[in-house]
């Protein structure tokens, strides 16, 4: 891990910084269909539960060209100051740079400075490094005092990462996450599903590639089903209908990412009120979705109860409003 040093102050109007919240997995992930070529195939389609918990945060400083030898004379130096960034998120950050550069500086010559760190459980399910990844395109966008618009910021995200999560989006949409990258399958409404969220994360990460999704014919149906109702259901202000839904679906996966503390999921509907629960179905975030008028003590006994019997502390079980969350996806 490198040495985290702290950027000098430097006056406001420069400030090129970006913080960008993550997702605790999501309402529903499952099959979804495209059309490519004119050709129907299907990916696998993601509904996030975005949050305002965790984040990374990136500050980039551009200085003018030194002439310093690189390791592609075509591209910009780029030089790391991370607090915490392992190997593989410092491959994206530079390569976030660059392909911001390359978009929106047109090659002028120069070098950067990247200072940052997130605080995002690797493996859990929130996305750590398309957070990251957003963070640096934002902030290297901010220092060219270039805007960006979500087409643009989702179109330089699917160059740095191929399997890039939708956490910049603010409204509610269905992504396919290994086709059509950078573009929603579908748009499903304005409003986002108005829930109070008790999440953690028990055990290790998962390996996204680890989890392998297949359906049969059958399978592929019911998803079909399940993404109208969805589409209907938040398009309807039908909270209720999205925690079912999000609640069938994590039962559903349990045979393709079996969840470690189910029982406690199960718990929070029987034994608390709670509408339902989400699994992250590629991490282990696990999350239940009470109705928004919730009472706190309600909550905070339910935090106890996971603490207690799951064997995760108390400061770990975190709790936020989903749409308040969803509106909330960046800030300096």
């Amino acid at each position: 891990m490198a040495e985290f040093v702290l950027p000098s102050p430097r006056p406001a109007a420069w400030r090129a910084t970006a913080r960008v919240f993550t997702h605790k997995g999501e309402y529903l992930q499952g099959p979804v269909t495209v059309t490519i070529d004119g050709r129907e195939r299907y990916t696998i389609g993601v509904f996030s539960l975005l949050d305002d918990l965790n984040s990374a945060y990136v500050d980039v400083r551009r200085s003018e060209w030194t002439g310093a030898a690189q390791d592609d004379p075509q591209l910009p130096e780029v030089r790391l100051h991370p607090n915490g960034w392992n190997e593989g998120e410092q491959q994206l950050v530079v390569a976030a740079v660059r392909a911001t550069w390359q978009e929106l500086a047109g090659n002028e010559p120069c070098e950067y400075d990247v200072y940052g760190y997130h605080d995002i459980r690797v493996g859990a399910g929130s996305g750590s490094s398309s957070a990251l990844v957003q963070a640096a395109i934002r902030a290297a966008a901010s220092e060219h005092d270039a805007e960006l618009s979500p087409e643009l910021l989702a179109s330089l995200h699917s160059r740095v990462e191929s399997g890039s999560d939708p956490i910049h989006t603010d409204r509610p949409e269905i992504w396919a996450t290994r086709l059509q990258l950078g573009r929603p399958v579908r748009r499903l409404g304005e409003r986002n599903p108005n829930f109070v969220a008790v999440t953690w994360t028990p055990g290790g990460g998962v390996r996204t590639t680890a989890v392998r999704f297949a359906y049969t014919e059958e399978e592929l149906l019911l998803w079909r089903v399940r993404w109208a109702s969805l589409e209907r259901a938040v398009k309807s202000a039908n909270d209720r209908r999205v925690a079912l839904l999000a609640t069938e679906s994590a039962r559903d996966n349990q045979s393709r990412n079996p969840s470690a503390n189910l029982a406690q999921l199960e718990a929070a509907i029987d034994q608390f009120g709670a509408l339902g629960f989400s699994v992250a179905h590629t991490g282990t975030y696990h999350t239940a979705l009470f109705e928004a008028s919730t009472d706190p003590e309600t909550t905070e006994l339910y935090r106890q109860m996971v603490a207690a019997t799951a064997g995760v502390p108390l400061n770990e079980i975190g709790v936020f409003p989903t749409a308040r969350s969803a509106r909330r996806r960046y800030s300096a």
